[in-house]
């Protein structure tokens, strides 16, 4: 059983740190923008990032879905879906865009936007142009459709459970939570809950959660004992891969979660889970 720390990010205060950077250009360097991004820290084989922008960035692909969460302002994603022209896909602040790995695309803002992504790096191309087959003629370019979620909008559609114990089953939970969309080799949920939920580990990598609103106390199973670790709204956490993990929280909290199957669960209310057999989610 494995049993590493979770990392724990405060998107909120990382945030605030940053200047919107006006201007941006495909040619735009690092150090033209330092100040307006920030690395959050590292997720799965990619990292997680946080910029503020305006103008247009550089075509780019990434060898694995990227996971771009717009918080403030609106960003147009250019993306190459077929065999016409790229298409433009409008992502406005509370949405989700999942870009398909492979796939070339860019993000502009007339005014400026605030983001957060999930990526790994990948080839781009440093020119001001509006097909980036156009500079890349011969090289076969990938394609696909994104999913672009209106998070506000399935959030404003979901009710708070509460109560929940490690025994409630979906059916008592219907209606608090929702799968979002396929994100990797897993799917992006969203849930609403006050309660304790139960332990669980996902064997095929690190789960990826950002609380939404409220709090919550995740606890991790560690070699010698459990540990706990406050978190509260605007806060990212990577729990690692195979991690027994689970969460509680008194007043409510609601959050989305990055979850890779498969999983194990626990659904028994134990200060250990190594203390019981585990079945598969």
């Amino acid at each position: 059983m494995q049993s590493r720390t979770p990392s724990i990010v405060d998107l909120s205060a990382e945030l605030a740190k940053l200047t919107m950077f006006r201007g941006l250009t495909p040619r735009t360097t690092r150090e033209e923008r330092r100040g307006s991004a920030t690395l959050l820290g590292p997720y799965r084989d990619g990292i997680l990032f946080a910029g503020k922008n305006a103008g247009t960035s550089h075509w780019e692909d990434h060898p694995e879905d990227e996971l771009v969460h717009v918080l403030d302002g609106t960003t147009i994603l250019d993306i190459v879906c077929d065999d016409g022209p790229p298409k433009s896909f409008e992502v406005r602040a509370g949405m989700i865009a999942i870009v398909p790995k492979g796939t070339w695309h860019r993000f502009r803002s007339a005014e400026g936007g605030t983001i957060w992504s999930a990526t790994l790096p990948g080839d781009h191309i440093e020119l001001d142009v509006d097909d980036p087959r156009t500079a890349e003629p011969k090289r076969v370019m990938p394609s696909g459709t994104p999913s672009i979620v209106d998070l506000n909008a399935e959030l404003a559609k979901l009710t708070m459970f509460r109560g929940r114990t490690p025994q409630s089953t979906m059916a008592d939970r219907k209606g608090s939570g929702a799968r979002l969309a396929a994100y990797r080799d897993g799917s992006l949920f969203a849930t609403k809950f006050a309660g304790k939920g139960h332990w669980e580990s996902h064997l095929a990598g690190d789960e990826l959660i950002h609380i939404l609103d409220g709090t919550a106390t995740l606890e991790i199973a560690r070699e010698d004992r459990p540990q706990s670790f406050a978190l509260r709204a605007g806060m990212l956490a990577v729990i690692p891969q195979g991690t027994w993990h689970r969460f509680h929280s008194t007043e409510g909290v609601t959050l989305m979660t990055a979850t890779p199957s498969p999983s194990e669960v626990i659904e028994l209310d134990v200060d250990d889970p190594r203390t019981v057999e585990r079945k598969p989610a």
